[in-house]
């Protein structure tokens, strides 16, 4: 039988001090000064601090640092395997890598998220990118390089838990029920438009090598009229393998001194919370964390928004960081490539804002809205995979709509996502909540990027992948029974006697 969950089912047990729901109270006036005091008393009002939007600033720099470096490869795959000596194997590693290590780093940092509160959390994330960033600079000779690099990539997958999971708890910290969608969206969309700088940056710094490198199994297996045809189209200018191994050096030094800038930023300021809350759940004790994660994985609700969003975004994350390997052999150079996931990627972003806006304005309305955006997703998917699998008329401009259509409609559920998982899964913490979603995502993309260690396995599959992954959404949200537990609270639909709204939202018990 399916689960029935009113309001009630999602608030607190009546605890010792608790009253009514049995929200925890405080009579004790909070130290402004102590990052794990509570946010709110009774005597305290719920408030927005302008400052906010500095922390947002911040913490969405970091998810646009977090992706540029997950994705400093793939761009410049060609340019890579020339310099290094690398199969397209390795090149998928250090995208994998990260993926791997945060299903292992997610659950130690959600802890952390939710109980040492977002100051450390980030201090931590920004001094581990400095690291990271910092030893991929030492040298570019290729078996040192190619370690250093490895290490670097499994440093960012922990690096990697905040910025990537944390958006929907910085909002319900920091932002008033009318601008969480949207704060949500502000910092998510950074973490793409950091794989769009990623699609930039790299070719522009890192020039394509005259020719594929002869010692890899992949180019073995590659048709000559192929590279001859892709060849033809490249207009990235040819450069000698020193010049390649110099751009790659620029890239490093460039991405270091952006970490460098990161940490001194959370150094000077990024509270671990604003004195007083903007909203009434935000000053509301969450559910332990131990008992939170175990309550995610027995929801049925929150299990179908889990799967609904990390196979479409999961796999779509890591087909859009190898394009340049999907279109290799159709005219497509890396330069070309590089700006198709850039105007996804911006458009999604574009697509994200749009879209939150929206359901701040109008809430209660994003199943809808994700409907809508997955039935056009899997229709740009299928006018893509016909596309460059020749089963209709083959065209680049057709490559280009259909695949910037993808990243557009895709791309902007992110968010949508996040807010309506925080919402089935309260009262347990958006930061668990987020940390499973991504988990997720990661996971998925894992998977994805596997099936290229199997030898001569080609990259035509990904493309069918793409679209089973796009087009499996809509059927799970149509099974999908909307509740907003958290929004109906703040908005009063649910009334919380007075004394209730002294609750304090202290540190997580565990």
């Amino acid at each position: 039988m399916e689960e029935k969950h009113g309001v009630e089912d999602h608030l607190p047990s009546t605890g010792k001090n608790g009253v009514g729901n049995g929200y925890t109270t405080s009579n004790e006036f909070p130290n402004e000064s102590d990052e794990l005091s509570p946010l709110l008393d009774s005597r305290r009002h719920i408030k927005s601090y302008k400052s906010r939007w500095y922390v947002l600033m911040v913490f969405s720099y970091s998810a646009l640092l977090h992706t540029v470096i997950w994705n400093t490869f793939g761009p410049i795959a060609q340019s890579a395997k020339a310099v290094f000596g690398w199969s397209d194997a390795n090149v998928g590693m250090m995208t994998n890598w990260a993926n791997i290590v945060y299903m292992i780093s997610m659950f130690p940092m959600a802890w952390l998220m939710d109980v040492k509160g977002l100051r450390v959390s980030m201090l931590l994330c920004s001094g581990l990118m400095v690291f990271l960033s910092g030893i991929r600079c030492i040298t570019s000779e290729p078996v040192p390089a190619t370690w250093l690099m490895n290490i670097a990539a499994i440093v960012n997958g922990v690096a990697g838990t905040l910025p990537f999971a944390g958006p929907a708890l910085l909002s319900a910290t920091w932002f008033p029920p009318k601008q969480r969608a949207t704060a949500t969206a502000v910092s998510t969309i950074f973490t793409y438009l950091g794989l769009s700088v990623s699609f930039i940056i790299g070719p522009l710094l890192v020039p394509q090598p005259e020719e594929q490198p002869l010692n890899m199994t992949v180019i073995l297996s590659i048709n000559s009229s192929d590279e001859m045809n892709s060849t033809a189209f490249n207009l990235t200018p040819a450069a000698n393998i020193s010049e390649v191994r110099g751009g790659i050096m620029r890239l490093m030094y460039t991405e270091c001194a952006a970490c460098v800038l990161l940490l001194l930023l959370v150094v000077v300021y990024f509270p671990a919370k604003p004195p007083s809350p903007p909203s009434l759940t935000a000053s509301m004790a969450r559910t332990s964390y131990l008992k939170g994660l175990k309550g995610l994985f027995t929801q049925k609700r929150f299990l179908i928004i889990l799967v609904a969003y990390s196979v479409p975004t999961g796999v779509f994350g890591v087909f859009g960081a190898f394009l340049d390997l999907v279109l290799n052999g159709v005219g497509i150079s890396q330069y070309q490539a590089g700006w198709m996931g850039f105007y996804a990627t911006v458009g999604g972003c574009i697509a994200a804002l749009l879209m939150s806006r929206i359901a701040d304005l109008f809430q209660r309305h994003m199943k809808l809205m994700l409907l809508v955006l997955f039935v056009f997703a899997t229709t740009a998917t299928l006018w893509f995979v016909l596309t460059r699998l020749s089963f209709i008329s083959f065209s680049i401009v057709s490559l280009y709509l259909s695949f910037i259509m993808m990243g557009i409609f895709i791309n902007s559920s992110v968010p949508l996502f996040y807010e309506m998982g925080c919402e089935a899964s309260y009262p347990i913490s958006e930061g668990t909540t987020t940390g499973v979603l991504t988990l997720a995502n990661n996971l998925t993309g894992v998977l994805f990027l596997s099936v290229l260690q199997i030898p001569n396995i080609g990259v035509d599959w990904m493309n069918w992948a793409m679209l089973g992954s796009a087009a499996i959404a809509a059927p799970l949200l149509l099974l999908f029974k909307e509740n907003y537990a958290r929004t109906d609270i703040d908005t009063h639909k649910v009334v919380v006697p007075e004394s209730e709204q002294g609750a304090s939202h202290g540190s997580i018990q565990t």
